[in-house]
């Protein structure tokens, strides 16, 4: 079998950005080339290694991020989509240089190779995140969520995911009504699932991460719980729910700002995250508008997730 190698040019601050896009269209997995990662090796206080001043500043600060997709793509309107997202990215992240072609690698090269990168990990002290070929001994306490990082994006690792499922796992209450606005392979809706929601709508834009989330929501045995659709919030049946939470971006959490309420309990939480610091401001002055309290804020990396209640009236 036959993969396409994307290569995508960027900067350190919209490499997480721009590698969560390309998974969510179904990348197989991705690679990731930081020089400063190099550069921190080398400048440790006891490395063994020497560079000069030259050759530090040789590495550059281009961040080189490799994509893999299945041969079966049509990959010239691959190409032409992912030119389209890096365009919406650039709205509110530097991405740097962009789009940089492809090529074709066989499958020996790539489609199993790099599991070997991915393991079992907890992305709380309580969940435990597991790609779906791994063993692991499970202990009393933990939450599993099966997970495979060759289907789309939002397998754990991402600073917004690591906040939302910790302030999850705070907030839900056994037999909440929960919705998930942009729940990419669905796992957030599984863990609220998992820890107690009597029901979960999932909602996002992308067929793609639609799909893949349906899948996911069947490996972990909670389908009976989790209804996925695709679209936008304002494609759901209102029907109030206890918690909402929403791992997107803050252009799109502004701009439901008018609507969300509209979803909820009185008193109800909303759990948002995707904000960039400079923005958190803008969102937290936004939702203050429209009667809602912060009752906390996390941030983690340029990343920032913010816990709001939902006014008693609306």
């Amino acid at each position: 079998m036959k993969w396409h190698e994307i290569r995508i040019v960027t900067t350190l601050e919209a490499s997480d950005a721009v590698t969560e896009m390309l998974t969510s269209l179904g990348a197989g997995g991705t690679s990731i080339e930081d020089p400063n990662d190099i550069r921190n090796e080398i400048l440790k206080p006891n490395t063994l290694d020497y560079a000069d001043d030259e050759f530090l500043q040789s590495l550059g600060e281009d961040v080189v991020i490799k994509a893999y997709f299945s041969g079966d793509n049509n990959v010239e309107e691959l190409s032409t989509l992912i030119k389209e997202k890096l365009d919406f990215i650039s709205g509110f992240l530097d991405i740097g240089k962009g789009y940089q072609g492809y090529s074709e690698v066989d499958d020996e090269d790539w489609s199993t190779s790099w599991k070997k990168y991915y393991k079992p990990f907890n992305i709380t002290e309580r969940l435990v995140i597991k790609p779906t070929w791994e063993k692991y001994d499970i202990n009393n306490r933990e939450v599993i969520i099966e997970i495979d990082p060759g289907m789309a994006f939002g397998t754990g690792t991402h600073e917004t995911t690591r906040m939302c499922s910790a302030l999850l796992e705070n907030y839900i209450k056994t037999g909440d009504r929960v919705i998930d606005i942009g729940c990419g392979t669905g796992i957030l809706s599984i863990i609220a699932a998992k820890l107690g929601a009597s029901v979960v709508d999932a909602v996002d834009v992308d067929a793609v991460a639609v799909k893949v989330a349906e899948e996911n929501i069947k490996i972990n045995n909670v389908d009976n719980l989790v209804r996925v659709k695709t679209g936008v919030l304002e494609d759901l049946k209102v029907e109030k729910a206890d918690l909402v939470i929403a791992n997107i971006i803050a252009d799109v959490i502004v701009d439901i700002s008018g609507s969300v309420g509209l979803y909820m309990k009185k008193g109800g939480i909303f759990i948002t995250s995707g904000i960039i610091k400079e923005r958190k401001q803008e969102v937290i002055k936004k939702y203050e508008e429209k009667g809602f309290v912060v009752e906390e804020i996390q941030e983690l990396g340029e990343w920032v997730a913010i816990v709001l209640r939902c006014p008693g009236s609306l």
